[in-house]
């Protein structure tokens, strides 16, 4: 099928090609009438802007790569769908490429999305990214990049973050007012920031409240339900079974909960703390508290450090924005 052509709008409304490329952007001297009508026949035809073309006309390409480690999870959901709607009413267009926790395939999309001449990268780096030297490429290229959620903050990019320690402290903290001692953590990597965060957090809460730390009521493991799964087995096995636990994001929290059924232990013997929530937190037999994670607030400020980033002249350095996260109980 023939695309539809500048040209094309052109003969059917009478115009020049100069003038339909104009009207399309918005440009003062054409007519506000005359933007609608070729607006309205663009649209009719079919018509698509050829973004590679655009940028090698012009310093921009007006559009932005967006790395996630995953899409169906209720986090990156939400912020995806902030990131696109703060984009696209900025004028930019979002392409989006999902690592799946694989440091290859994050590498890959980063190299295709600087082949495709992207203005800038927002980054969420996988649970497996152990080194910041995997974005020196980009660097290198003067190619603007912002980290969100996940990242590093001594990489010499912006990183858009929620405050995870003090969240986490204080969402332990409200365990401890509860009443509970006996409190277990499923764990992120440490070399992953926000798993080193949440866990500071967590013996932050404990080491206020005099409660000794057990080594073993920690376990280390990914972000994901296959990863809740496994931790909590291992927490059975090595330290028991505890009366309330901190789980380092929601999907593990869910895993968790597989490994109780398989187990036969009643969830409402386990009081469980998550990093982030999901929708269907409710329609659980025992819904988990949550600490409930900005993610239209991490679009918003993310897209808006980055465009900053974009359109500005002078190099003011990277910044580290963080956004508290507040309890739900």
């Amino acid at each position: 099928m023939k695309s539809v052509t500048l040209q094309d709008i052109a003969d059917e409304l009478g115009l020049t090609k100069v003038s339909i490329s104009k009207a399309l952007r918005d440009h003062p001297d054409i007519s506000v009438d005359t933007r609608n009508k070729v607006k309205k026949m663009a649209k009719k035809l079919g018509y698509r802007p050829n973004l590679v073309a655009r940028s090698l006309t012009s310093s921009k390409s007006k559009t932005i790569g967006v790395i996630i480690p995953k899409i169906a999870h209720h986090f990156f959901a939400s912020v995806v769908e902030s990131i696109y709607k703060t984009a696209f009413e900025s004028g930019y267009e979002v392409i989006i490429g999902i690592s799946h926790e694989d440091e290859g395939l994050e590498k890959m999309h980063i190299e295709t999305m600087l082949q495709m001449r992207v203005d800038g990268l927002l980054v969420s780096v996988t649970e497996k990214t152990k080194s910041e030297e995997r974005f020196d490429a980009v660097k290198d290229m003067g190619i603007d990049l912002v980290f969100f959620d996940r990242g590093f903050k001594n990489a010499g990019f912006s990183y858009v973050r929620t405050e995870d320690r003090n969240s986490a402290k204080k969402g332990v903290e409200s365990l401890i007012q509860k009443g509970f001692t006996d409190i277990a953590h499923l764990a992120g990597y440490d070399y992953v920031e926000i798993g080193n965060y949440r866990k500071q957090g967590y013996l932050d809460a404990l080491k206020g409240a005099g409660i000794a730390v057990n080594p073993k009521a920690i376990i280390e493991g990914g972000y994901s339900e296959e990863a809740g799964y496994q931790s909590f087995k291992r927490l059975l096995e090595e330290y028991g079974v505890p009366k309330a636990m901190f789980s380092v994001t929601y999907p593990v929290a869910l895993g968790a909960l597989k490994c109780m059924k398989e187990n036969s232990i009643d969830p409402n013997d386990i009081t469980v703390l998550t990093f982030g929530k999901s929708d269907f937190n409710e329609y659980l037999i025992s819904p988990f508290m949550c600490i409930d994670q900005p993610t239209t607030s991490l679009g918003e400020k993310a897209v808006t450090q980055l465009l900053k980033e974009i359109n500005s002249e002078a190099d003011t350095g990277p910044v580290l924005i963080e956004i508290p996260a507040h309890l739900i109980i």
